[in-house]
């Protein structure tokens, strides 16, 4: 199929593309429990946010809503904006990471798009040569060290204003950014400013410390995020543990980054990842190691705690502020050694229960694919699976009317290619001038079918799905 040759596919009929999913439910009975699907994901009204065809392997990650549900920001492979149509250099599809904004559609209704621009989707870029950290005692430009093409896990501090982890000469450090003057033109350039710097950083032989994974409090005063490094580069000696701390957004910035109030709230581990703030601010869910519990063994589990401000004027903040673990996951034969992992915890809004992501055994079948379960908050109860596609589904975060924003390698759903092939012949019908028999027409619509279903598995779109 020499099609697949061509990083842009032309896709037959993109026009006639309106992609909207109302399911029309069936369910497939298993002897151990029932999995209900629609097409191929779980029940539920679903949309495409992103819909572009670009590309045979671009990945869209780290969603998070803007506090409006208007606009969304998301990491995009270096080359999604421009698309570039050619495989050279492929580090910057695994490596290279940007920061890309979308609007939330009006109605959710969309057409395959040739690419992220044609959806008006800007570009976050910094002017390297006017944003400067200051390492060693010296200014750096960003613009010296390609920080430009390593962004990561970027979040909304308020609907004008961004926190991000820029790649540095010592390691991932947070950033925020007034994003409005952010536009589809690639020559809209932003200034950011540093949030945090480790003492260390002011010296010439500082260490490398990565500081990744921010989210901003619901009342907009603390910054949590995980830290961990090495006190000299290559030195597992000088290592630390995973840590989950909290800046203070009162002192963000001050004195270059230097002056900033960082504040410990656990102790350190091998693995804490992905932290999220409860909807009344005072509790922290994460992933982390099962050394959290005292216990040895691969993979992760959910882990909350906490949040209280009591002991902070006095500088005693309670570490590990009761700690509790939410899941406890058994293995099976045929499980993989390298364990279950659960992460990527969002508290639904009344903070009963944890979304997460969860690459335990989907019901009736042996896949460990990365899938959406559900958990009460308090962990009371087993998780249950909430959104399975049989590819991988991460990322979730759940807005205020229970929908799920997430990425998936879903591709486009069956309803949607259902009502994709029926279009295209119904639009030969109407062209036709007797030149074409019923089964070429039919063969024709199928064949601009089979080019949309080759994105499943392949690439990562971003989707809103309501249970």
């Amino acid at each position: 199929m020499k099609w697949l040759k061509n990083r842009f596919l032309s896709l037959t009929y993109v026009g006639l593309m309106a992609l909207l999913v109302f399911v029309g439910c069936t369910s497939k009975e298993d002897p151990a429990e029932v999995l209900p699907l629609c097409g191929n994901h779980t029940c539920g009204d679903l949309a495409m946010v992103t819909t572009d065809t670009s590309s045979e392997g671009f990945h869209y990650l780290n969603p998070h809503m803007s506090p409006d549900e208007s606009q969304i920001l998301f990491t995009a492979d270096w080359k999604a904006i421009p698309a570039i149509a050619h495989y050279d250099q492929d580090e910057l599809y695994t490596t290279f990471r940007q920061i890309i904004i979308i609007d939330v559609p009006d109605v959710p209704q969309v057409d395959p798009a040739p690419s992220l621009e044609s959806q008006d989707a800007p570009l976050v870029r910094f002017d390297g040569d006017r944003t400067v950290l200051w390492i060693s005692g010296s200014s750096v430009p960003l613009s010296n060290i390609e920080a430009e093409r390593r962004k990561a896990d970027p979040c909304w501090i308020d609907d004008s204003n961004i926190a991000l982890s820029v790649e540095s000469p010592r390691g991932y450090r947070i950033f925020t950014a007034d994003i409005t003057g952010v536009c589809p033109d690639l020559t809209c350039r932003i200034v950011p400013t540093v949030a945090y710097m480790e003492p260390d950083d002011n010296t010439i032989s500082g260490g490398q410390f990565q500081h990744l994974e921010s989210i901003v409090s619901p009342d907009g005063r603390w910054l949590a995020f995980t830290r961990s490094g090495c006190a000299l580069p290559d030195s597992f000696e000088t290592c630390t543990g995973l840590s989950l701390n909290v800046l203070d957004m009162n002192t963000l910035g001050e004195n270059n980054g230097y002056d900033a109030v960082l504040i410990p709230l656990t102790n350190e581990y091998s693995r804490i990842e992905k932290p999220r703030w409860s909807h009344d601010g005072t509790k922290l869910v994460f992933s982390g190691g099962h050394d959290l519990a005292n216990e040895t063994g691969a993979g992760t589990e959910l882990y909350t705690i906490d949040f209280d401000t009591t002991g902070f004027a006095a500088g005693n903040m309670e570490l590990d502020n009761n700690l509790d673990r939410l899941t406890i996951t058994s293995y099976l034969d045929g499980d993989p050694i390298s364990g279950v992992f659960n992460t990527s915890p969002s508290f639904t809004w009344d903070d009963s229960e944890i979304i997460f992501v969860s690459t335990r055994r989907a019901p009736s079948i042996t896949l460990h694919d990365r899938n959406l379960w559900k958990i009460p908050s308090d962990g009371r109860l087993d998780p249950e699976i909430l959104y399975f596609t049989r590819s991988d589904d991460v990322d979730p975060e759940v807005q205020p009317d229970g929908t799920v924003l997430l990425s998936s390698q879903l591709g486009f759903p069956t309803e949607i290619l259902d009502q994709l092939e029926e279009e295209a012949y119904q639009a030969l019908v109407q062209e036709n001038d007797g030149s074409m028999t019923e089964v070429e027409m039919r063969s024709l619509a199928a064949d601009s079918r089979r080019q949309l279903e080759f994105f499943e598995g392949v690439m990562s779109f971003l989707y809103m799905f309501r249970p």
